[in-house]
């Protein structure tokens, strides 16, 4: 089923993009919040757990996020969207790195109720990339 054609490209290519343009969403804005507001405040964060990391707010890790999960997913749609022989790669690459993100941020301490989530996004990610009607050439699906 996710095989199937629609609009030219195989159906968990359309989820594979939906997945990635849902993270961009919440990574530009999660980000963009953060460099706003390098406290944590505006989305309801205490800078405790940052701690046990290099940084005292959270304007450091506000532009890993709006540009590791805002704009990189976006760049990657373009390259799946296209059929980019590495376009799935990539992809899968972002679902790993978003779990490793949402690892760190447990280990830390801080732990929002958007873990969930992200881990649903990290799995889906990295099932639909590897699809094989994604990883087929255009030629091919």
């Amino acid at each position: 089923m996710l095989g199937r054609i629609v609009r030219g490209r195989p159906l968990a290519l359309w989820g594979l993009c939906v997945v990635l343009s849902s993270l961009s969403v919440r990574g530009l804005a999660g980000g963009a919040a953060l460099v706003a507001d390098p406290s944590g405040g505006l989305v309801g964060a205490s800078t405790a757990p940052l701690a046990a990391t290099p940084f005292d707010t959270f304007l450091g890790p506000g532009v890993v996020l709006f540009v590791a999960f805002g704009v990189a997913p976006l760049a990657t749609v373009a390259l799946v969207y296209r059929r980019h022989p590495r376009g799935w790669l990539v992809a899968a690459a972002t679902g790993v790195a978003l779990a490793v993100w949402v690892a760190v941020e447990v280990a830390i301490g801080f732990y929002r109720p958007t873990v969930a989530l992200n881990l649903g996004t990290a799995a889906a990610l990295v099932a639909f990339a590897g699809h094989p009607a994604v990883r087929a050439p255009a030629s091919e699906a």
